[in-house]
């Protein structure tokens, strides 16, 4: 059926209504043509009218198929931006023991393995993905003129491109995404997208248009919402939104020189108890903030949201503890809002990468996306892993994973990182924290030892939170975010050198693993005062 046309444009619709399919969705797609762009809108609705019985979906996407051998470059991001194997390649390709990689054995890649997650992105970061051709001149993108209508947050990743393709995955249900699930009786309706794909043609070749490209994403997002896609319930034009604006204050007393500068600031309606990192039923708006933590989320949608706040170097998250009530619209000011983060301690004793929900500044985080990179560590690394936070350098020593350890050979074994540190006093009594903030997991049983002396009690092992997902084999830096902070007795802590030693104590397969973000250790005050902070970091002079 044909929506719209005019000389300006054309939006054709395709509806397929529920009868006896898996899912009891009516699914409804749009192809729009306008004039003077060079590429096709797209957009998508489901429908799950209230007579319906339950239902929802795991899997959600949609792949744009590219002609064999047309387009000979692949382009995420920095680091992913490469020439591709040829059709050639892959038919003379090996299998391996995971379905979606091979091991190529012609052409550019020869030697590598290579497959369809090694392109996943974080879509908030890279808004535009695809192909180009230095032969041809060309290039064809996927570019995203808005998230909202995305699932679990600005730090979800999924497929991107891929070999001959491009990804937009409306679900992102890998790397433990949430899945859609509406009750019988419910009435629920939700658009996705439009979003454009993109051709273009520049002569000086693929970089070229690549950098067209992201010009064009820059254009999208401005152009937000699109003042074309008119008459729609489920699309409220720029007058029936709402920018909701504001400033985060961060207070954390052991670190006083950090804002909340450049935070993710963002509306989300999880369910009660939920959070924005296991939300895809609704819509969410997120937006950097800027110099000292203002904040102005625009096109909100209209209707009850919980305010979020995600600040580079603040392990944990802001929620607001009331909601945020959108009309159409309005400019609502939420004014100054404060995030006072819970210390018990004095001083830091030390600190293993920088709290961002991800792995990047440690070892492999340049490479993570290499297949069977994990294949390695024990080459790399000792068992147990010796970290002093004295002398060693966390983008060299620390691993952005840690897995049971093996050699191929024999059976994997348990991998105990031992962190060394010293003390230059301790209080008579008294509480440290140990920090543990995790950018990912799988199928995790974690051990800390103090000294020799277990902190955790009960059994004395602990699980990541929100972990699965299997980002480690799904070539990621990260899975979902997890946070835990374990209380130790100043009695198991001494005067001068200690060891904390931490293990992922499952290890029936090499799948089974934590990411780290980030590690710290809070401590009490001392007697005769605490260490110096010279730079005001919050963390001591010592090392």
């Amino acid at each position: 059926f044909v929506t719209s046309n005019t000389p300006d444009m054309v939006d054709i619709g395709m509806r397929q209504t529920w009868t006896n399919q898996s899912q009891p969705l009516d699914v409804e797609i749009h192809y729009v043509l306008r004039r003077g762009a060079t590429g096709i809108y797209t957009y998508a609705l489901l429908d799950h009218p209230a007579s319906y019985p339950a239902g929802g979906y795991g899997e959600w996407r949609m792949v744009w198929k590219t002609p064999a051998d047309a387009f000979e470059r692949l382009y995420v991001d920095e680091l992913r931006n490469r020439e591709m194997p040829t059709s050639f390649d892959y038919a003379n390709a090996s299998a391996t023991s995971i379905a979606e990689v091979v091991h190529l054995n012609t052409g550019v890649l020869a030697g590598q393995d290579e497959g369809k997650y090694c392109y996943s992105t974080e879509y908030a970061k890279t808004p535009v993905w695809g192909h180009a051709s230095d032969i041809r001149k060309t290039g064809v993108w996927l570019v995203l003129g808005s998230q909202e209508y995305l699932n679990d947050g600005p730090f979800k990743q999924d497929l991107g491109p891929a070999a001959g393709i491009l990804h937009v995955h409306f679900g992102r249900n890998h790397y433990n995404g949430s899945s859609l699930s509406v009750p019988a009786g419910e009435s629920w309706r939700k658009l996705y997208g439009p979003f454009l794909l993109y051709c273009n043609t520049e002569a000086a070749g693929a970089d070229a248009c690549w950098k067209d490209a992201q010009t064009q994403a820059a254009a999208e997002r401005a152009a937000w919402p699109y003042d074309w896609l008119v008459g729609n319930a489920d699309y409220p034009t720029a007058a029936q939104r709402a920018t909701v604006s504001g400033s985060i204050a961060l207070n954390d007393p052991l670190k006083p020189d950090l804002d909340a500068t450049g935070a993710w600031v963002g509306l989300a309606a999880p369910e009660p108890g939920g959070n924005f990192q296991f939300e895809s039923k609704r819509y969410q708006h997120w937006a950097k903030s800027g110099e000292g933590g203002t904040f102005a989320i625009p096109h909100v949608r209209p209707g009850t949201y919980t305010l979020y706040c995600v600040v580079r170097g603040e392990a944990g998250e802001y929620e607001s503890s009331t909601p945020v009530t959108v009309a159409a619209g309005q400019a609502l000011d939420l004014g100054p809002l404060e995030w006072t983060v819970p210390r018990s301690g004095a001083w830091m004793a030390w600190e293993i990468g920088l709290p961002d929900r991800d792995s990047t500044e440690f070892r492999h985080g340049k490479d993570y996306f290499t297949p069977f990179v994990y294949n390695r560590f024990d080459d790399e690394f000792p068992n147990p892993l010796s970290y002093d936070v004295s002398s060693s350098v966390a983008a060299t020593d620390w691993n952005y994973a840690q897995t049971g350890y093996s050699d191929g050979v024999s059976p994997i074994v348990p991998w105990p990182w031992q962190i060394h540190f010293r003390l230059p006093a301790l209080p008579a009594a008294g509480t440290a924290r140990l920090h543990l903030s995790f950018a990912g997991g799988n199928y995790t049983r974690m051990q800390v030892d103090v000294n020799g002396s277990n902190p955790v009690g009960g059994s004395g092992f602990f699980y990541v939170p929100n972990d699965r997902g299997n980002a480690l084999v799904r070539q990621s830096s990260h899975g979902k975010y997890g946070y835990r902070t374990l209380e130790i007795p100043i009695s198991m802590l001494k005067v001068g050198a200690n060891t904390i030693t931490i293990t992922q104590t499952k290890v029936d397969d090499m799948s089974m693993h934590c990411m780290y973000d980030y590690v710290g250790l809070e401590m009490p005050a001392l007697p005769g005062g605490n260490p110096p902070d010279g730079d005001g970091d919050g963390l001591t002079d010592l090392w």
